[in-house]
Formats: C-alpha cells, sequence, structure tokens
C-alpha cells in the first residue's frame, strides 16, 4: 500500500506561508512606527523651534520697552540691568520657555588675556599651588612654540598620557579649554572664561574676573561690587577711581593706560538665550540672539539656532 504525503506537504506549505506573512507584517509595522515616530520628532523639533523664536521676540519685546519707557539718563542704567529688568517681567507674565541674559564682556578672553591677567584668575580662583600650574599649562597651548614652560605641559606630555595635543594656537571655543591639563579636573574655571574678544565690563563682571585686571585691589573690587548692588553706577574710569583709598586709587592709576583697552563700563551686547522643550520624549531648540543697543531700542546683531 502507498501512502500519500500530500496533506502532511500542504500543511507545512501554509505554514511557511503564514510565516513570512508574519514577518513581513511586523516588517512594515516596524517601518510604520519608525515612520510615524521620525514624522514625529520633527513635528515637535519643529514645534519647539517656532516656540523658541516666539519667546525670543517677547524678551526682546520687553527689552525695548524699557528701554523706550527710560529717560535719557535713566537709559545706562536700564541697559545695564536688562537681566535683572527680564526676569522680573517675566515672573510677572512667565512664557513657555526659559531665558537667561549675559552682559558681553562679564568674563575674561583666554584669548587675550596676558600672562599677568591670567595668573591673578587662577590664582585667586585655584589657589597659589595650582594656580601657576594652570597658568603655564594654559599659555602653552595657545602659544605657536613647542617648548614647555617650567609648569607647563606641550605635546610630548599630552602624547605620553594617551591626550589630545595642543593646537599651539588660539582657542577655538571654551570646550577646548577643558583638554588642557588640569582643566578636565576644574570644569568650574572656565565659567568666567570665553575665547571671543571683549573688552571686562566694569558693571557686570563678577569679583573673579574683576580681581584679574591689572591694578586692581580686594578694595578696589569690594568698592565696585558694593556700588553695584547699591544701583550707584559710574560713567568712567575716573569717576569710579575717585571715591576709592589712596592705595587702592594710586593701584588703578599705575595702570590707567592698560585698563582704559582692556575695560568698558557699559555691557557692548547681551547674549539672550532661549530655550524651549516639545513632545514626548522631549525635543530642545534653541535660539541665541545678541543684542546690542541703539538709542532707545535694541538691534539683532548675531542669531543662532540649535
Amino acid at each position: 500500500m502507498i501512502l500519500r504525503k500530500r496533506p502532511a506537504f500542504a500543511l507545512a506549505a501554509v505554514l511557511w506561508v503564514m510565516t513570512i506573512a508574519t514577518v513581513l507584517a511586523t516588517g512594515t509595522a516596524l517601518v510604520g512606527r519608525s515612520t510615524y515616530s521620525g514624522a514625529r520628532n520633527r513635528t515637535n523639533a519643529a514645534r519647539a523651534h517656532w516656540i523658541a523664536e516666539g519667546c525670543s521676540a517677547v524678551v526682546i519685546a520687553i527689552i525695548d520697552r524699557s528701554l523706550a519707557a527710560a529717560s535719557d539718563d535713566d537709559r545706562p542704567i536700564v541697559w545695564r540691568e536688562l537681566d535683572v529688568r527680564v526676569d522680573s517681567a517675566l515672573r510677572a507674565a512667565p512664557i513657555e520657555c526659559s531665558v537667561s541674559l549675559a552682559a558681553v564682556g562679564s568674563k575674561l578672553d583666554a584669548n587675550s588675556a596676558d600672562t599677568t591677567m591670567l595668573r591673578r584668575y587662577l590664582m585667586r580662583a585655584a589657589g597659589p599651588q595650582q594656580g601657576d600650574a594652570l597658568t603655564d599649562a594654559l599659555l602653552d597651548w595657545r602659544d605657536n612654540d613647542s617648548t614647555a614652560r617650567s609648569l607647563g605641559a606641550e605635546a610630548d606630555w599630552y602624547l605620553a598620557n594617551g591626550r589630545p595635543s595642543p593646537r599651539n594656537r588660539q582657542f577655538a571655543s571654551s570646550d577646548e579649554i577643558l583638554l588642557v591639563r588640569g582643566f578636565e579636573a576644574r570644569p568650574d574655571l572656565v565659567e568666567d572664561l570665553i575665547v571671543v574678544p571683549a573688552r571686562v565690563c566694569l558693571t557686570t563682571a563678577p569679583a573673579s574676573v574683576l580681581i584679574a585686571l591689572p591694578g586692581f585691589t580686594d578694595d578696589a573690587v569690594r568698592q565696585l561690587m558694593d556700588d553695584r548692588a547699591a544701583r550707584r553706577y559710574f560713567s568712567d574710569l575716573p569717576t569710579f577711581v575717585a571715591q576709592l583709598p589712596q592705595a587702592a586709587a594710586e593701584s588703578l592709576g599705575v595702570h590707567y593706560s592698560e585698563l582704559s583697552v582692556a575695560t568698558t563700563v557699559e555691557p557692548p551686547q547681551w547674549q539672550v538665550t532661549v530655550r524651549a522643550i516639545s513632545g514626548y520624549p522631549a525635543v530642545i531648540a534653541s535660539s541665541v540672539v545678541w543684542l546690542g543697543q541703539f538709542g532707545s531700542h535694541s538691534i539683532v546683531t548675531q542669531r543662532e539656532n540649535q
């Protein structure tokens, strides 16, 4: 008797067809889900971008109203206090973004600051033991030679420790400073450093930056911070020097020519950073604008979106 195996073959064929159909269906579903997720993320990114742009426009409008409402005598004070005034306005009328303002000139330029200024800043911020070594290492990174200073480090040290070698040129970003020997353990020191040319603004810079300026004594810094807290503003450097104790005034007088080039009493610009969040998982968009002052209103000098 001959046994027929066609039913078993048919069953196997059906199972294979079902398996293939399941795989195809699953693949199609995954592709569809991926396409949907991508479209959703793009939508959330676009929404976050426009929310940030809208919030940025609101902040600029607040600044312009504040400047326009001030008298000619009070307008410089409003410009110096933009961060406080914007914060107060946003507390009264919150917006759907986080906002931060930073006065250009409130930090020390790591590219143009001379050896004395860098050493004064780092000695005060990191202490005498670390300050000298950090100063030499930073100067070795940005200079154009390969000769290490007594407490510094050049390419041979970085190669021996498996780290990127110095570029022997000016820093391209603040993050690059963290590659310098010693700074990787002290990221807080980079918070007061920038890598773009800017005069130090005497009416907005923190004490940690002011003490780095030539001729500035502790008494001078203390007086300046006390004046700022009491909203006693001065129109120029000689006016400030005139109110100091004799020793502090003489110290600044000796370095007056240097200070007249390295400092300003007005923030040349304000950096306004706005961040918005949209969707889940959250997509974050940032709008950064740099504002200059033109009479009774602000002007956008630079814009960056992230």
